[in-house]
């Protein structure tokens, strides 16, 4: 009996490791029971290498599907991939799907992005049996298509650069002497040299100081102008008022000057006339029977 037991523990135990191990499988592959899939064709112009059967199909990053088959297309550089994705995957006309790799490992898998949110969904067309997704080339897939022509480029570009190092052998090596020797120069002058860029450094310092004082005298000069310009043209406001007034004062005056004037050299006539009278006969200009006649 005790031997009996200890098989059934036994087969216990390992019916628990198989139902275990099926039930990683089952989380690991993400198998859901009730997920039904649709099939999709992609057909890729080039190369899908390291892509197999069962890689991953993956939309905006988010496993969706696996690689159900890959076979040549009717023209020998196609490649047709069978896919099986999620049938909830919204999978639209504008779709597309490149070949894209897993890190370093190289392990290639499939990747859809998706279209225009009101984009219809993709349907078979042209007589085939499942919708096909348009495929775009990868950055790899354009690196690995392109790499002949750059290598053909670089190839042509070393050779140019091989000869014309070959025909201008005899200058290049001469101005590696002359560089050389520069460099000799400056290395044996250093020195020298330390105190000219000191110097320079000062006179940098002693110009950014003068800059200023010009900037403050320019300063005082702007200030003085404005000055001299409000006083011009204060006085010019003075001249404006007084000349009106010096106007009527010279149009009334000057005729009653020369009145005055002329009244005036009338009465030193009149005067020269007595004196000299006066001084002709005093006794009978103040004593005499006629009076003199002035005046006039």
């Amino acid at each position: 009996m005790e031997t009996r037991a200890n098989y059934v523990l036994i087969g216990s135990f390992a019916a628990a490791i198989v139902v275990s191990v099926f039930l990683f499988l089952v989380w690991l592959t993400g198998f859901e029971g009730d997920t039904e899939f649709e099939p999709y064709d992609v057909v890729f112009d080039g190369s899908v290498a390291g892509l197999s059967v069962g890689g991953d199909v993956r939309y905006n990053g988010i496993k969706v599907g696996e690689v159900s088959q890959i076979a040549l297309g009717a023209d020998p550089r196609l490649v047709r991939i069978r896919i099986n994705v999620d049938e909830r995957t919204p999978v639209t006309k504008d779709s597309k799907a490149r070949l894209e790799f897993q890190g370093i490992t190289g392990v290639a898998f499939i990747e859809i992005t998706g279209g225009a949110p009101n984009s219809p969904p993709l349907m078979p067309e042209n007589g085939s049996d499942v919708p096909v997704i348009v495929a775009d080339r990868s950055a790899v897939q354009q690196l690995i298509t392109s790499a002949p022509q750059v290598l053909t480029a670089a190839n042509d570009l070393l050779v140019r650069v091989d000869r014309l190092l070959g025909e201008n052998e005899g200058q290049i090596s001469a101005t590696v002497r002359d560089v050389e020797t520069v460099s000799g120069t400056i290395s044996a002058n250093h020195q020298e040299i330390d105190e000219i860029i000191k110097n320079l450094a000062v006179a940098s310092e002693q110009i950014a100081e003068i800059t200023v004082k010009l900037n403050g005298t320019l300063n005082e000069v702007e200030r003085a102008t404005g000055a001299y310009g409000d006083l011009a043209v204060e006085a010019r406001e003075l001249v404006a008022d007084v000349r009106p007034a010096m106007q009527q004062l010279s149009d009334s005056s000057v005729p009653e000057v020369d009145r005055l004037l002329r009244d005036t050299r009338r009465m030193v006539t009149s005067v020269n006339r007595l004196v000299t009278e006066l001084e002709r006969n005093p006794t009978e200009f103040l004593l005499g029977d006629e009076p003199a006649e002035y005046g006039n």
